[in-house]
């Protein structure tokens, strides 16, 4: 009995410790592959290789069929110890093997530390399924406190530092395992040698042991094409890494006068040398500025409309930049990332210290849209340039890449804390994002009560090649407005990109597709909505509700219904092959349990991570941090899951159905009641601090998570009761697929109708399970 109390306490904390492990290494992977690969590449090999974890407990119900405890206690610490190795291959791979690159290579790497873990889980819950409650507790505690060390590890250690230190945790934790057996000098050089190495990796930082990631070369990543001469060297002179990604400082051999930084090779920024002196500007830098499509608006400004300017995403500070060349009164940045910010600030030598000389700027390190939502000024400039969301600028890999910076409701906000004449001034990639952007703009002035013939006063468009910038003017343009800016223009030098749309013009317009586009909106029988459902491109409004605004094809991208399918398939499979075999040697009551079993697992899996996914929209609003969102999510739902496991045990005890019936019930209706009363609440605590705000989001997500927590370990006691706790190792794989699933669905729903739909499908699994296990509980023993 001693035995035995001694072993699932060492359980209780290897459970722990590779928990904590493994959702770090999920989240730091997650920026390692947004810096190699593109946002489509990095979600499939990520999801696929999170298929691991399913298939590592499809492998154990095949390969250990053996009910003996001893041996499966045996074979744990052999396992974690390779899940050690795994970790330790997967760094080197990725730095100096050079195989890292190809993607199929790369799944590879990363699917072996998942299908490792899949197989620890498996053998832990079939081993002790009777302690299922503590075990599964044990295992979410372990998940909530990875959740929050991922974020301190990437920031402290950067990617590569990070798995080391977790691969050598790793080895920590089965070393635990052979404290009391023979050769305690052999184990006591191991523990040393290990603390050793982890003591040099944490004097280390972020200082890569064992080389840089190499940057994927895709045409998304700018970093190798900013310039088409090959010619041209690139030389990375600054590396810092965090949970938004990693950030590069580049210079170039052919000049000095530009540097750029990138966050994960792509969504370059310039930083331009600048003396701080206004009047001594270099000519080259004066020449590339005027020619930026984004500075022509302020080369017609008033002075009445150089109060103040905010500029969202200020990066290398180019705007910050024209702005105090212009005279502009006061700047305000508003940047999410801080490693953009502290390198200019730390290379005020070469920019001339424009985020730290210059008392009229100061930059706030915020998301944007929070920003703009709790602010109590008004601005007469809101910039934006070149907004980017290509790579997978989330930590949370399934959740694309959303932005809510360029939606419906963003513009609308956008538009409120403007002063009477102000005006936004948007610059984006090519005319395709401008038409896409008009048309949000569009439906956000007729929920303001303008309509679109009206609205078209609101423009004025500066379509240059590769990189248009319209101007949105929060009154209408009047005639003499209009006229003063011509006057104006008509005194600029040559070769300035063009005007090509101003209001009032009856048909002096430049032959564009963007006027073309414009110019019906003048005519009666014009409908915006048929053109937007026959366009060859997704011209649609983007709303919070679905944010995808970089989305350039019509309906699903085609790697998601590639993936959904394939993830779908193999689902199929892993429950067909082994139902097949298995229904042919149980009896007709064990195998109706194996059904039921079959279904609640499957339901649980798509089910929380749909609901996750969709919670986390909601979260980075109100939080204002990717970051920050996704940490007390995560944290808080699976803290409130690991209570509701642990205390789970003492709820219904002589009916685990009706148990787990109840905790489906409650997940329904407290969903229902968080979606139908907490945005308003969200609005109303906005102004508080983020203190406060998290306080209130973790006591709203803990009771939803304390009853999420139930189902799992419960539908784990059925099988014990039962004897079936053999085919534990099956349906814990099964509910590992069907997470990846519903993440995929997540997305693709997301995409169709919006998050919220994706929410209540989330409880819709969950109310399947509650009509399922109503209509079958009566050919069920428990």
């Amino acid at each position: 009995m001693k035995e035995i109390v001694k072993n699932i306490r060492l359980i209780y904390l290897n459970l722990v410790i590779v928990s904590t492990v493994i959702i770090c290494f999920e989240i730091i992977s997650t920026r390692i592959s947004s810096v190699i690969f593109v946002n489509n590449y990095a979600f499939i090999i990520l999801s696929l290789a999170i298929l691991g974890l399913g298939c590592g407990g499809i492998f154990t119900y095949l390969k250990y069929k053996s009910q003996n405890q001893d041996e499966h206690i045996k074979l744990i610490p052999i396992v974690i110890l390779l899940l050690g190795f795994s970790l330790l291959l997967f760094t080197l791979s990725v730095t100096n093997l050079g195989i890292a690159k190809e993607p199929y290579f790369y799944f590879l790497l990363l699917f072996i530390p998942f299908f490792i873990a899949g197989i620890f889980y498996s053998l832990v819950f079939k081993t002790f399924a009777s302690s299922s409650f503590s075990i599964y507790a044990a295992d979410l505690t372990g998940a909530a406190l990875g959740s929050i060390g991922s974020i301190l590890a990437i920031n402290l250690l950067g990617g590569i530092n990070s798995i080391l230190l977790l691969s050598i945790i790793i080895f920590l934790s089965a070393l635990t395992f052979q404290i009391k057996k023979q050769n305690k000098y052999l184990i006591l050089f191991f523990y040393i040698f290990l603390f050793v190495s982890m003591f040099t990796i944490l004097i280390q930082g972020s200082r890569s042991l064992l080389g840089k990631i190499p940057i994927g070369n895709y045409p998304e990543k700018d970093f190798h094409h900013t310039y088409q001469n090959p010619d041209i060297t690139s030389q990375i002179v600054d590396s810092r890494w965090s949970i938004h990604g990693r950030s590069d400082l580049v210079e170039y051999s052919h000049q000095d006068l530009i540097k750029s930084i990138f966050i994960d090779g792509a969504a370059g920024s310039p930083m331009y040398k600048f003396s701080a002196d206004r009047n001594r500007l270099n000519q080259m830098i004066y020449n590339i500025l005027i020619r930026f499509s984004t500075s022509i608006p302020f080369l017609w400004l008033e002075n009445y409309e150089k109060n103040n300017m905010l500029v969202l995403g200020p990066g290398g500070g180019r705007e910050v930049l024209i702005g105090l060349l212009v005279g502009i009164e006061e700047i305000t940045g508003v940047e999410v990332n801080p490693d953009f910010v502290d390198i200019v600030k730390d290379y005020s030598f070469f920019n001339g210290g424009i985020y730290t000389d210059f008392p009229n700027v100061s930059i706030e390190i915020q998301e944007g849209r929070h920003y703009i939502k709790r602010t109590e000024n008004n601005y007469d400039l809101i910039v934006m340039a070149l907004p980017s969301t290509e790579q997978l600028q989330n930590i949370d890999n399934f959740a694309a890449s959303e932005n809510f910076l360029i939606t419906v409701e963003a513009i609308k906000d956008y538009l409120d804390i403007l002063t009477y004449e102000g005006q936004l001034i948007f610059t984006l990639h090519n005319n395709w994002e401008l038409m896409r952007l008009l048309v949000s703009v569009f439906y956000a002035f007729e929920d303001l009560g303008i309509n679109r013939t009206q609205a078209l006063n609101h423009f004025i468009i500066i379509e240059d090649e590769g990189i248009p910038t319209i101007v949105i003017k929060k009154q209408p343009y009047s005639k003499t407005e209009v006229s003063v800016i011509k006057k104006k223009i008509s005194d600029f030098p040559e070769g300035l990109p063009e005007i090509s749309f101003l209001p009032y013009q009856k048909n002096n317009y430049k032959n564009s597709n963007i006027n073309k586009f414009l110019l019906q909106f003048k005519s009666p029988n014009f409908n915006l909505e048929n053109l937007i459902a026959s366009y060859k491109y997704d011209i649609s409004p983007s709303f919070d509700d679905s944010p995808y605004f970089y989305k350039i094809r019509r309906g699903i991208p085609q790697y998601l219904i590639r993936l959904f399918i394939g993830v779908l398939v193999f689902v199929i499979i892993l429950v067909l092959w082994p139902y097949y075999h298995v229904s042919k040697k149980i009896k007709i009551n064990d195998l109706r349990t194996i059904q039921l079993s079959l279904m609640i697992f499957s339901a649980i899996g798509a089910g929380f991570m749909i609901i996750e996914i969709a919670l986390f929209q909601k979260f980075i609003l109100y939080l204002g941090s990717p970051t920050v969102s996704l940490a007390i999510l995560l944290c808080s739902l699976l803290t409130g899951m690991g209570l509701g496991s642990y205390f789970g045990k003492s709820i219904l005890q002589n009916n685990i159905l009706k148990k787990i019936q109840t905790a489906c019930l409650l997940i329904i209706l407290l969903g229902i009641l968080f979606y139908t009363f907490i945005p308003a609440l969200f609005d109303m605590l906005l102004a508080y601090h983020l203190i406060y705000r998290v306080v209130i989001s973790i006591l709203v997500l803990i009771p939803l998570g304390f009853f999420l927590g139930i189902p799992f370990p419960t539908a784990i006691q059925l099988l014990d009761k039962n004897n079936l706790k053999k085919y534990i190792p099956w349906m814990y794989g099964i509910n590992g697929v069907m997470t990846v699933l519903g993440s995929v669905l997540a997305a693709i729903i997301s995409m169709v109708s919006g998050f919220t739909t994706g929410f209540f499908v989330g409880l819709g699994f969950y109310l399947f399970i509650l009509v399922f296990l109503h209509l079958k509980r009566k050919y069920v023993s428990i």
